[in-house]
């Protein structure tokens, strides 16, 4: 598959494991899989047999290394960033407005 191919057809919601109805129900020509490895389902269950035993598996390189797994760190560092720096601006919210509140009082007081 060395030319670039637009599909025809993206299945939302596919099972992990391409079964030989998903295949024969969308007339599947050919099932990609990038070169990130392949997690077995249940630790022993290929999810690409069918369509390897058919003939119909490639692997591309999308010369992409980004993974789920890459992506989910992401997301949780940078949520974390995100707290860290919001609780840092909030103490120093807090610490302007009681400061307000002491200078108010003490125009009131003189």
């Amino acid at each position: 598959f060395s030319s670039f191919q637009y599909v025809n057809e993206v299945v939302i919601g596919a099972p992990y494991c391409v079964t030989e109805d998903l295949l024969d129900h969308f007339k599947v020509d050919v099932v990609c899989h990038g070169q990130t490895p392949i997690a077995l389902e249940d630790g022993k269950i290929d999810p690409y047999a069918i369509p390897k035993t058919r003939g119909i598996f490639c692997l591309i390189d999308s010369k992409n290394t980004m993974t789920t797994e890459r992506i989910v760190e992401r997301i949780i560092s940078h949520r974390l960033e995100y707290e860290r720096r919001n609780k840092a601006k909030e103490k120093k919210e807090v610490e302007a407005f009681e400061a307000l509140q002491r200078s108010k009082l003490t125009q009131k007081a003189g």
